[in-house]
């Protein structure tokens, strides 16, 4: 056997090698897994909406998809995934060479700030929203400078005047998370069209863009076409289902793509990821199921909550963040004992506020029930 390794006071700790932006970094504090509740509070059943999943199980045919494709994971996938990427090109009338794929938007957000941000470059964030854009800049070194919502609208004057010389990317979420709400194609027009922004880079994040229903939402693939220096991220997480098994893409110019495809991962997306992929894409009838689910629940957690007399903002999303007026981890711990999980503002820079995934009716109806006995 070998020694233990002593550390004295000739030799240097771990954490001297550990790079400073490193130190800084704050731990992510993911949402309680169901089996754990259980566990911890002695509950036969949990319901889970922290985390802005499908409430619906994943479709029979991915399942199938997945199954059948099972005995070909002894070998390395397609490292550029192309029939994904052709079916995504497919559906969404651009050309392949504009696609990335990517382990979840979070994985692509990563390999944005590897490939663009360097130390003491500025970033401009709006406060509060989606912590990855904060983590990635912080890795990278660079100088954060945040503007806050208004009315739990990102501020894109705000943003607009933030921007000087030295900045290098602008983060904007739409629908924005954890609010919900959208930049409107106005808005994002005062934005891109403004000559300031001409060399900064801007990622729009639209995780949820498939749950939105206002008219005035902007489709940003017409800036790409355009040539404007925009990243759009999407995900197959959430009304696709599939947020197990980490699948998002970005949608760029073939220029951006290039450089992207230098810095990523091998093989970051596995092959049952990529067939499954394909799988939801082709299951309208699911995607669609998904979708009215999402704005039926709406409407009923809604009336529920103008009931309760809790204000809410109108969510675009498959999200709703309520002001609860008091302390959203206080509310958090007592919603847990109770077996129903949610996501404390507090960790989302909302701290009265409680941000609630929308569930099937069966999980709306129970959430509803124990939130109502705990403000009681």
């Amino acid at each position: 056997m070998l020694k233990e390794k002593r550390v004295n006071n000739e030799e240097k700790e771990w954490s001297e090698h550990v790079r400073e932006e490193v130190k800084k970094l704050s731990n992510y504090i993911p949402g309680k897994p169901i089996n754990e509740v259980k566990k911890e509070y002695g509950l036969s059943k949990v319901i889970k909406l922290a985390s802005n999943e499908n409430p619906l199980e994943v479709s029979t045919n991915v399942q199938e998809t997945i199954i059948k494709e099972c005995k070909r994971i002894n070998r390395y996938p397609d490292g550029a995934s192309r029939k994904l990427v052709n079916k995504l090109a497919e559906k969404l009338d651009i050309s392949e060479d504009m696609i990335t794929l990517g382990n979840g938007s979070d994985g692509l957000l990563k390999v944005i700030a590897e490939t663009f941000l360097a130390q003491n470059d500025e970033v401009i964030i709006s406060y509060p929203s989606f912590v990855e854009y904060n983590f990635v800049s912080q890795l990278m070194g660079c100088q954060i400078t945040r503007v806050w919502t208004r009315n739990y609208q990102q501020n894109i004057t705000g943003i607009r005047d933030a921007i000087t010389a030295k900045t290098k990317l602008i983060f904007l979420a739409n629908p924005d998370n954890p609010t919900g709400t959208i930049i409107t194609k106005s808005k994002l027009d005062e934005l891109l069209l403004n000559n300031k922004a001409s060399d900064v880079i801007v990622i729009i994040d639209e995780a949820y863009h498939e749950y939105v229903q206002n008219n005035n939402y902007p489709d940003s693939l017409d800036y790409v076409k355009a040539g404007y220096p925009v990243i759009v991220l999407r995900t197959l997480s959430k009304a696709y289902g599939l947020a197990g098994l980490r699948l998002g893409y970005a949608i760029t110019t073939p220029e951006v793509k290039a450089m992207l495809m230098k810095v990523r991962d091998p093989f970051n997306v596995n092959h049952i990821a990529e067939m499954a992929g394909i799988a939801a894409l082709n299951d309208d009838e699911f995607f669609h199921e998904s979708i009215n689910n999402n704005k039926r629940e709406k409407e009923y957690l809604y009336q529920e909550l103008e009931r309760l007399n809790l204000n809410y903002v109108p969510s675009e999303s498959n999200f709703i963040l309520i002001d609860t007026g008091m302390d959203s981890l206080k509310l958090f711990t007592e919603l847990m004992k109770k077996g129903v999980i949610i996501r404390p503002g507090k960790l989302l820079g909302y701290n009265r506020h409680i941000r609630v995934s929308i569930g099937t009716h069966e999980e709306n109806e129970e959430f509803i029930r124990v939130l109502e006995l705990t403000l009681e």
